[in-house]
């Protein structure tokens, strides 16, 4: 505990130190003529705004620290335990909660994993899927396709499949009914999406990490972005391969025993999340009140509050998913997301909760509140500009007022906006250090030279992206607070190239706002115009940036130029393999007697 107390206190100076250094020269600015409210609130945005990605960087800073020095950072088994084992025949279910998906995928990936668990020697698994399917042919289709798996393979009887009819609490209430009904039964439950996977040796080694820890009620495993095609899937899953494991170790060596829970691809020790994680319904009405939508965090928290460890292994690997094919679907999946976790703002300060679990949730609301807070940061520093730039800078010489020498800020200004673009960048370029350093991650990503062209694109890619999502994520914010809610129905898996007219149409505003953003400052603000420059581009450009990168075509020709490579695509990924395997023999399956073609 002290350990973890110095990172903590560390790592909060580092963050409040940055920002102060960073906080001068705009004070220096804003300070020469007296302070205005509109001087106030640009001073205000810019340090809220500047600790967060702050934070971000010295997170990814000590988790690229960790990486470098191989540090073990999930909690093992106290001393007495490691001298005196306990002989445990451990139970586990794995779980797979589904709501109108493609039944013949989530077989599959359950078909896969089985295939992987076999192989790893593993033993007392049992395999369910819990389906909240509303659609009565895509419900038809998830029976006839259970019956198929447990037809075919030899020891089939331990794969189980549950409908409910009413489809109350979604995600967390489905877990809920599968606990009160079957938990009993188990030590432990594995959690996965319908687009997880993980393999066998992983998940025979987390049954271990559960044994080894018996205070441990939660063990999460961050997945990796794998098996998309489109340009813009393909540039996800490489960042996560190159810039998530530094994230995930720094993440995990601030938290400790502290951890969170992202509602998938994790262990759980089923005894302890019967007893304490059932989940209230917030007052009032929908979207900040009702039924809890982001239900991961809020779980990890009741651990927490009861005393369980909940932890992260970092660098246990073999657990993956598959991104969304698109910024749009991106941001659908953001919309949903964005309304749980500002529902969260509500639970910050519930009483017997831990800081860390309050931190997290602040964290949380955050992710999505940044981006009002940067629009208004841009809309109130060019008004803050443009005002400055009207009033004719006098002195006095006795009673008559004469012309001041004006008092330029270039200097300033462009060392903050150096230190802002090198906190912003750093930990793309400490990610990209690690793996260049490691022979096995530079093969697996094609080599230095691909290495090193693909993050220079994913930095500009990035870039024009970032205010697209800024105005996206602004408008969910506004949208919420004004009290409209949002449905959580099924994802879009499959990959899929939007047609222009979609994106045109979907778009249009932020491109109508970007261009007329760019006019405005370029005629109001000429001086300042190659300022705003990074911001108002992306915005422009989003009808292509977004059509464009939706393309398989693009995402197949990178491939093909090396580009954004990832480890299953250069050295091969046996249980990605075994689903792929698996999908190209389903079509030519004989069908079950009265299944019928979705």
């Amino acid at each position: 505990m002290p350990d973890i107390v110095v990172r903590r206190w560390l790592f909060l100076g580092l963050v409040v130190s940055s920002t102060m250094v960073a906080d001068q020269p705009v004070w220096s600015v804003i300070r020469v003529d007296g302070l205005t409210p509109l001087e106030l609130l640009v001073f205000g945005l810019f340090t809220i705004l500047f600790a967060w990605i702050a934070a971000s960087f010295w997170l990814a800073s000590i988790g690229a620290y960790v990486r470098w020095k191989n540090i073990d950072v999930l909690s093992s088994a106290s001393e007495a335990e490691r001298q005196h084992p306990r002989q445990r025949v451990s139970r586990t279910a794995i779980v797979m909660p589904v709501f109108n998906e493609a039944p013949p995928r989530t077989f599959a990936g359950l078909a896969a994993v089985r295939q992987s668990v076999r192989v790893a020697n593993g033993t007392q698994f049992d395999y369910f899927v819990l389906s909240d399917t509303t659609d009565p042919a895509v419900c038809a289709a998830e029976e006839n396709e259970w019956r198929r798996l447990r037809e075919t393979e030899s020891d089939g009887e331990n794969i189980f499949y549950r409908h409910r009819e009413r489809n109350i609490g979604r995600k967390s209430g489905n877990i809920q009914d599968f606990c009160e009904n079957w938990g009993a039964l188990y030590d432990y439950m594995v959690v996965l999406d319908a687009d997880s996977l993980m393999t066998g040796e992983t998940l025979v080694r987390l049954v271990g990490l559960m044994d080894e820890n018996p205070r441990a009620a939660l063990i999460q495993v961050p997945p990796q972005l794998i098996g998309r095609e489109s340009l813009f899937a393909r540039i996800q899953q490489f960042s996560s391969s190159i810039y998530g494991p530094c994230h995930a170790a720094g993440l995990a060596f601030l938290q400790g025993t502290d951890g969170n829970y992202w509602g998938h691809n994790a262990i759980i020790r089923v005894r302890a999340f019967m007893r304490h994680c059932g989940l209230p319904k917030l007052p009032g009405r929908a979207p900040l009140g009702g039924e809890i939508l982001s239900h991961d965090f809020v779980e990890a928290a009741l651990l927490k509050r009861a005393g369980w460890d909940v932890l992260m292994a970092p660098s246990l690997g073999g657990s993956y998913e598959e991104p969304p094919p698109t910024i749009v679907d991106s941001l659908k999946r953001d919309r949903r997301w964005c309304q749980g976790n500002l529902q969260h703002a509500r639970l910050i300060l519930a009483v017997g909760l831990r800081m860390p679990s309050r931190l997290h949730f602040v964290m949380g609301v955050m992710n999505y509140l940044a981006s009002p807070l940067w629009l208004m940061l841009l809309v109130a520093s060019a008004a803050e500009m443009y005002f400055s730039a009207q009033v004719v800078p006098v002195t006095y010489f006795g009673r008559y007022p004469v012309l001041a020498a004006p008092i330029s800020h270039t200097v300033e200004l462009v060392l903050l906006l150096a230190s802002t673009l090198a906190i912003l960048y750093a930990p793309k370029v400490l990610a990209l250090f690690i793996a260049s350093r490691d022979p096995h991650m530079r093969a697996v990503h094609g080599g230095r030279s691909r290495l090193w062209r693909s993050v220079s694109l994913e930095c500009f890619f990035s870039t024009l992206l970032a205010p697209v999502v800024m105005l996206s994520h602004s408008w969910f914010v506004l949208s919420i607070l004004c009290g409209r809610t949002t449905g959580w129905g099924a994802q879009q898996r499959d990959d899929r190239a939007l047609p222009l007219w979609f994106v045109v149409r979907m778009f249009a505003p932020h491109t109508i706002i970007g261009i007329g953003a760019s006019f405005a400052v370029y005629h109001y603000l000429p001086g300042e115009f190659w300022w705003f420059v990074p911001f108002l581009a992306g915005m422009s450009l989003a009808i292509p940036l977004v059509y464009f990168s939706s393309s398989l075509r693009l995402g197949r020709l990178a491939r093909r130029l090396g580009l954004f490579q990832t480890p299953d695509e250069v050295g091969g990924m046996t249980i990605l393999d075994q689903l792929r395997a698996i999908m190209s023999k389903h079509a030519n399956l004989p069908r079950l007697s009265g299944e019928a073609a979705l």
